[in-house]
């Protein structure tokens, strides 16, 4: 059974003083948090105190993981914290196994906890054992099979929470669970989009000397924390925009077009976009507007007719 865990005390007793941004994802208690940073933001330090934290939580026991595309990345996290527990919490060390990256510790209410290092390029290694917590880095650079079939899963029995990392690569899998945790429509997900410069040990002006040495794009997803190619996604609740439907919209009277709530772009009766996308961009969406004396049924054939001319019509 869990106790109360203050883990803001917590970590004031460590040292250790989070920033703002750092803070937002400590102070979550969503089961699935997603982190969406720039090159320098800390999100090494937030992930490996976010860990020390759960092993110390007054439990019966738990069990976590800290996974990341490579060995390299992991022990990057995975020897931060051994080295802030072996320095603050070594008499509560009940087994340092170097060699295998692990480390099982007595918790703040007497149960052992166990965390361990693992690689997301050895997909076996990432089968079978349940988890209460699991820390993914890098997550934008894990395939997404991975991320479903092997790490996901080891959640479910134990109703484990995971902590999602990464610097911005596209609009992959760990953009879905970012705009997810955005729109705010699955309890289960939230989730932060924090430039480089909202670690405020981080000079703003060196940040900005390094923007004329990038490319537009490269610093934008480096410094900015964004993903690329989002804005030619379809959209969540209308679909926009498509390379199916004719861009032509009927309206009736003095009817008003009726945008989408999420993205503000055109859609139909149905709450559809009507907006396409053509080879070179959004085309243009026609208006065609019914006259009076049309019946709501000569209105819905007329739309129907004007939608299969409408290749006629750009």
């Amino acid at each position: 059974m869990r106790r109360s865990f203050d883990k803001e005390a917590f970590f004031a007793d460590l040292g250790y003083q989070p920033h703002p941004g750092q803070l937002r994802v400590h102070r979550s208690r969503a089961p699935r948090r997603v982190l969406a940073c720039g090159v320098r933001w800390g999100k090494s330090t937030c992930a490996a105190m976010e860990a020390v934290a759960a092993l110390m939580e007054p439990r019966e026991e738990s069990r976590g993981w800290i996974v990341a595309p490579t060995y390299g990345l992991t022990r990057a996290i995975f020897e931060r914290l051994r080295l802030t527990v072996l320095q603050h919490l070594r008499h509560r060390v009940v087994e340092d196994a170097e060699g295998e990256y692990r480390l099982v510790v007595r918790n703040l209410a007497g149960g052992l906890s166990e965390v361990q290092a693992k690689s997301a390029d050895n997909s076996v290694s990432l089968l079978g054992e349940g988890l209460d917590w699991l820390i993914l880095d890098e997550a934008a650079r894990v395939r997404r099979m991975i991320w479903e079939s092997h790490l996901s899963q080891r959640l479910l029995d134990r109703r484990g929470w995971a902590l999602l990392l990464s610097t911005p690569r596209g609009t992959g899998w760990f953009w879905g669970a970012f705009r997810r945790g955005q729109k705010g429509r699955d309890p289960q997900y939230e989730s932060w989009r924090s430039p480089s410069w909202e670690n405020p040990h981080l000079d703003r002006e060196l940040i900005e000397a390094e923007r004329p040495r990038l490319s537009p794009d490269a610093y934008e997803q480096e410094y900015e924390a964004r993903f690329l190619g989002e804005e030619s996604e379809p959209c969540d609740e209308c679909g926009c925009p498509t390379y199916t439907i004719p861009p032509v919209l009927v309206l009736y009277g003095e009817e008003e077009p009726k945008c989408c709530a999420d993205c503000g772009n055109i859609v139909g009766p149905d709450g559809r976009t009507v907006v396409m996308r053509g080879a070179n961009g959004l085309q243009p969406v026609k208006i065609r507007r019914m006259g009076e004396d049309d019946e709501d049924e000569p209105y819905r054939g007329r739309a129907a007719q004007l939608q299969a001319q409408s290749p006629e019509l750009n």
